[in-house]
């Protein structure tokens, strides 16, 4: 009796197989496909480049989701990179051109060879307001945002106070030129001046 109920068995298996694995495998991109539309596929508010490595972003993604005031759903990018080794500038303009980059946080030297490459955007006539809490001068954008040359009139970051992580002496913050999430980088460059 036993020997009957395995051979219905395995003959039930030999005949359903199929359907059984082509049923997982279903079952599997159903799953695949979900994980990406609802759990993988974050809204990024914003992303930050800060030319200097740090070991843990994490109190630095807390106080941009505090002063955003991002809900949980929503991806808050912080890429460090040690900007004075040749390659990692290399990466660091990568991601800038491939416009995964919103707001570039650096020292002062590094974020003018940035505008004069003009790899940061102008940002406009608000240097009347606050003289000392801009950089500018050295870059001169044309309408298109081109560099054309350098000048006295562009500025292109603003100095920050302290930014929950970063050991730069005078860090600069500055949009990157092809910024995605505009007005929440420009909500955090104010906020980094505030400081």
């Amino acid at each position: 009796m036993a020997e009957k109920k395995e051979n219905h068995l395995i003959s039930f298996i030999k005949k359903y197989a199929a359907a059984l694995l082509a049923g997982c495998a279903v079952l599997l991109l159903v799953a695949y496909f979900i994980n990406i539309m609802f759990v993988q596929n974050k809204k990024t508010a914003v992303s930050v480049l800060v030319l200097e490595f740090m070991e843990d972003t994490s109190v630095l993604e807390q106080q941009v989701r505090e002063v955003l005031g991002t809900a949980e759903d929503e991806k808050i990018e912080i890429r460090t990179i040690s900007a004075g080794v040749g390659t990692n500038k290399a990466v660091a303009l990568t991601w800038i051109r491939a416009e995964v980059v919103d707001v570039i946080i650096g020292e002062e030297e590094q974020m003018t060879e940035y505008a004069q490459a003009g790899y940061l955007k102008d940002l406009g006539d608000t240097e009347a307001e606050q003289p000392d809490a801009f950089l500018c001068g050295l870059a001169e954008y044309d309408k298109e945002g081109n560099v054309t040359g350098t000048g006295p009139e562009s500025c292109f970051g603003k100095y920050a106070g302290e930014i929950a992580g970063v050991q730069m002496k005078k860090p600069v913050a500055g949009l990157a030129g092809n910024a995605s999430n505009l007005d929440n980088g420009l909500m955090l460059l104010n906020f980094f001046s505030e400081n």
